[in-house]
């Protein structure tokens, strides 16, 4: 049987631990080929090269060692950069495909001068630290790098944490055929966008690319709009923050500061005639209940929303108190959707067995008796994967028994059941096949997915 013990064989270690892991490298050819494939330039020795040249350089260190961190994270294309001070020193992580990699360790020392860089670069006040603060490196503020920086900063006990967010370069996954996604739902999608009122929810867990697909399909609706000549749609989002600029929309971002909440928001919005409503998030039940009721009454309603599945996502609405005939009504497309990292496709390595082996994908059990492994090489820096895959699952809606189960508050394992009996593909199923493809590994698919 898989265990999640096995993701442990790809993690990169730290410089000071290289030393020790040399000598406990096991004897063989096996290993020895491995030890060929795996790159000397990893993550962490990297890092220490970093170190070298700020130190060598003219610069400030910490000025010049914060601007090369930006610069690596741009490069390498992270999606965040963590700065987590501890009683030993600052830990840098670098989030890559989702997953966050230690790359190294900056001195306890400088602890304040790093928070201070950073707030500097963002604009934020450099003296306050005690409470929480956000603010934003502009595109181009610092050297070859042409992406936002979204900074987020919160005290804690050895100083102050911080956490560097790279806005899309804008450049990619412009539309929804360039996500990945199935002919199924890219057609049942595009279709439930065609509606003039219903609501669409993109679910899924934090950092699954919701925000990423509902921008796409706001391009699409606006590209929509030039094949009727004449005639266009009025399209308002209410987002925190605005990640992407997108031409034809009228983007508003939500103030931290005022009192004015996103339900009464979303609400004083109607009076502004629009067509299709974007809400960014829906977390509570007040800007549940307001968008459901938007999607009610003429308008076309997109969000995302945090939820294990589609059919929990039915689940969570109610739980949150919003009335099932009314989700019954405005519900047009519910769909969940998750990132798994591909496997390198220069190193990964076929496995099989004569007997099956046992996988565990969300409650439950599935049969494989081939797989493939990440191995790790220069082409993918020593970690075995490059880049990542959608996988998503779209529950349909039509249906009177699916909406007897929703008017009847059914429990998420009947809308489950309901929907798979009308040919929706669950998540399990999808895993089986990328493990089976060859596109994933199934300790990825436990990562992600989980038992």
């Amino acid at each position: 049987m898989f265990t999640r013990k096995n993701q442990e064989n790809n993690q990169e270690q730290p410089v000071s631990d290289a030393k020790a892991a040399e000598k406990d490298k096991p004897e063989g050819n096996a290993s020895q080929e491995q030890e060929k494939m795996v790159p000397d330039n990893s993550l962490t020795s990297a890092f220490a090269q970093w170190v070298a040249e700020s130190r060598a350089s003219k610069s400030d260190f910490i000025v010049a060692m914060i601007q090369r961190i930006f610069q690596e994270g741009a490069a390498r294309s992270a999606s965040d950069i963590h700065f987590q001070p501890g009683r030993l020193g600052v830990e840098v992580r670098f989030r890559l495909d989702g997953v966050l990699h230690l790359a190294g360790m900056l001195p306890q020392s400088n602890v304040y001068q790093i928070a201070a860089r950073i707030k500097v670069l963002a604009n934020l006040v450099t003296f306050k630290q005690g409470v929480p603060q956000e603010g934003r490196i502009p595109s181009g503020l610092i050297p070859n790098v042409s992406r936002e920086i979204r900074i987020s900063t919160v005290p804690v006990l050895y100083g102050e944490r911080i956490v560097a967010r790279f806005f899309s370069s804008g450049n990619l996954y412009q539309l929804p055929e360039e996500l990945g996604f199935t002919e199924e739902i890219l057609e049942s999608l595009k279709r439930a966008a065609t509606r003039t009122s219903g609501a669409i929810l993109v679910t899924g867990p934090a950092g699954t690319g919701k925000s990423t697909t509902v921008a796409a399909m706001l391009r699409h609706l606006v590209k929509q709009d030039e094949y009727d000549i004449g005639t266009v749609r009025s399209i308002v989002t209410l987002e925190d923050p605005i990640e992407s600029a997108i031409d034809g929309v009228s983007q508003i971002e939500i103030s931290q500061d005022g009192d004015t909440t996103l339900d009464r928001l979303l609400l004083y919005l109607l009076r502004q005639d629009p067509d299709v409503i974007v809400v960014g998030e829906i977390r509570d039940r007040p800007t549940a209940e307001a968008a459901m009721q938007a999607a009610l009454t003429g308008h076309l309603l997109l969000s995302t929303f945090h939820a294990t599945d589609a059919a929990s996502a039915i689940s969570r609405f109610l739980e949150l108190g919003v009335e099932p005939f009314t989700l019954r009504s405005s519900l047009e497309f519910v769909m969940c959707q998750r990132l798994v990292r591909r496997l390198c496709p220069h190193c990964r390595r076929e496995m099989s067995s004569s007997t099956p082996n046992t996988i565990h994908v969300l409650r439950r059990e599935k049969q494989i008796t081939k797989w493939f492994e990440p191995v790790g090489c220069e082409q993918c820096n020593g970690t075995g994967y490059s880049g990542r895959s959608l996988v998503a699952e779209a529950l349909p809606l039509k249906s009177d028994e699916m909406a007897n189960a929703i008017l009847e508050r059914r429990e998420t394992s009947v809308l489950q059941k309901i929907g798979e009996e009308m040919g929706m593909v669950p998540f399990h199923d999808l895993a089986v096949k990328l493990i089976e493809d060859g596109v994933t590994s199934p300790v990825e698919i436990l990562r992600v997915f989980g038992l």
